[in-house]
């Protein structure tokens, strides 16, 4: 009774879930050392290296992005040329070039400002080495851009405006171009760029420069020494007896003497008035009476005039009075 019970007990022990643990495995598994407990403990996240890694990462990608995001917000649209090589044709250089905005503008015509810098300069020159011209590169740093300020159109001939055209112009030696190598920009007239900077080649021969070397060299032939104090003259060039040549030389003299009586630099007659200097006074009157110049004779014989008749009005009223009496 007692074995049974402790059978039984020992199955209660160890066999406790049905179908899982035969009875024949109670006695390995009592036999068996006890078993270890592990406490196994999950972590909030990865470790502390990687964290920081990650967070490095994620400020760095930041930082890049704000400081492409100005320069992709100011650049739109796209811009190509149709050929990177143009050549001169009397004197001009005729470019094509391929525009293409975001949307298309408000306004059919849209000032736009096409920027020119100078990177490789073709310089013909002549050199020693050389007789005919020979065009070598220049490398150019820091210079000034120039600017053409063109009017593109992006309307067809039905007046519909589009957001992209086909422009083309000129350039001349006039403005200032010369043969070699050009970075342009296109730009609004609200500084936005046009897509991106495009290198440009003018074709064509640009002055020729003079590098020769110059030399001075008095032993050429054709060219003779002149003789010295001593030497009564000068050898003949190109050969021949000196004699010959200087049989009629006179050596100066130190002391120059005055010989005759030279003309006055001004000559006397130029102090003379001449007929047209002279000055011709009217003979005679033009028959105007001046004011002032006869008064006085014409007053008097006035005034003995008027007591003339008084006298002869005063004899009158006498006599007529007489005859009334």
């Amino acid at each position: 009774m007692k074995r049974g019970r402790k059978r039984r007990a020992r199955r209660r022990e160890y066999c406790t879930v049905p179908g899982v643990m035969k009875p024949s495995h109670a006695r390995s598994i009592r036999r068996s050392p006890a078993p270890v407990r592990t406490h196994l403990t999950l972590d909030a996240g990865p470790p502390r290296s990687i964290a920081r890694a990650v967070a490095l990462a994620s400020a760095v990608l930041f930082g890049l992005a704000l400081l492409i995001a100005p320069s992709l917000a100011r650049a739109a649209g796209a811009a190509r040329f149709k050929s990177n090589e143009v050549q001169e044709v009397s004197g001009a250089w005729h470019v094509f070039v391929t525009i293409e905005l975001p949307r298309a503008p408000s306004t059919p015509h849209t000032p736009m400002k096409f920027v020119f810098t100078h990177t490789v300069a073709y310089e013909r020159s002549l050199t020693d080495n050389s007789k005919d011209p020979v065009q070598t590169r220049q490398n150019l740093q820091n210079q000034p851009p120039t600017m053409e300020s063109l009017d593109v159109d992006f309307s067809n001939s039905q007046g519909k405006v589009f957001s992209k055209t086909q422009f083309d112009f000129g350039l001349t030696r006039a403005r200032g171009y010369e043969a070699g190598e050009y970075k342009v920009q296109i730009r609004t007239t609200d500084g936005i760029d046009i897509g991106a900077p495009m290198s440009l080649t003018l074709r064509g021969d640009n002055p020729v420069v003079d590098r020769r070397s110059i030399t001075f060299d008095a032993k050429k032939p054709g060219i003779k020494k002149v003789g010295g104090d001593n030497d009564a003259g000068m050898e003949k060039v190109g050969g021949g007896n000196a004699s010959d040549a200087n049989k009629d030389y006179v050596p100066p003299s130190g002391d120059v003497t005055p010989a005759g009586s030279a003309a006055p630099f001004v000559s006397p007659d130029a102090f003379n008035p001449t007929e047209e200097e002279k000055v011709k006074e009217k003979p005679g009157g033009c028959g105007c009476a001046v004011p002032g110049a006869h008064g006085a004779g014409t007053g008097l014989a006035a005034i003995a005039f008027a007591a003339a008749l008084g006298a002869a009005r005063a004899r009158r009223k006498r006599r007529q009075r007489q005859d009334d009496a």
